[in-house]
C-alpha cells in the first residue's frame, strides 16, 4: 500500500475541505454530513465487513473503503460498462460501489494521494448534491 492515505489523514481531509461537514462517529464507520441535516452521508469510510457488506474483504489488517455518492452522468462516465468481474478487494482502485453501485456511489479501497488528487472533482460534487438535496429539505 505504498503511498496510501491513513484513514485519519483521510477523515480530517474531508472535514477540512468543507465548512459545514458534520461526521457520524458512533459506529466504527464514519459518516460525513453536509449542514444541519443528516439523513443522508455524501461519503462515508468504511471499515469492516457486515453480513450483506463484505465484498471488499475489509477485515483485512489496514484495509478501509471510501465511497462517495455522484451524479449519474459522472458515475457513468466513470463506469460506462458494468465488469462483471470487478474484484471489490482491489486495493487503490476506483470501483462501483458492491451494493450501491445502483445509486451511483463509487468505491476506493485505501487510496493513495495520487488517487485522492483524482477523487477531489468527485469529493466536491458528492458534497453539492448533498448539500442540495438537503437545502430541498
Amino acid at each position: 500500500m505504498t503511498g496510501a492515505i491513513s484513514l485519519e489523514a483521510l477523515a480530517e481531509y474531508i472535514q477540512d475541505a468543507f465548512r459545514d461537514v458534520h461526521v457520524d462517529t458512533s459506529t466504527p464507520d464514519l459518516f460525513f454530513f453536509a449542514g444541519d441535516e443528516r439523513k443522508f452521508p455524501f461519503a462515508t469510510i468504511v471499515t469492516r465487513d457486515t453480513e450483506l457488506d463484505h465484498h471488499s474483504e475489509l477485515d483485512r489488517d489496514g484495509v478501509f473503503r471510501l465511497n462517495l455518492g455522484l451524479s449519474k452522468e459522472s458515475f457513468q462516465k466513470l463506469f460506462p460498462d458494468p465488469d462483471p468481474n470487478v474484484d471489490y478487494a482491489d486495493l487503490d482502485v476506483l470501483l462501483p460501489h458492491p451494493t450501491y453501485a445502483r445509486m451511483f456511489w463509487l468505491s476506493v479501497l485505501n487510496p493513495s494521494h495520487e488517487t485522492l488528487r483524482l477523487l477531489r472533482p468527485y469529493l466536491k460534487e458528492a458534497h453539492a448534491l448533498q448539500a442540495l438535496r438537503a437545502a430541498r429539505g
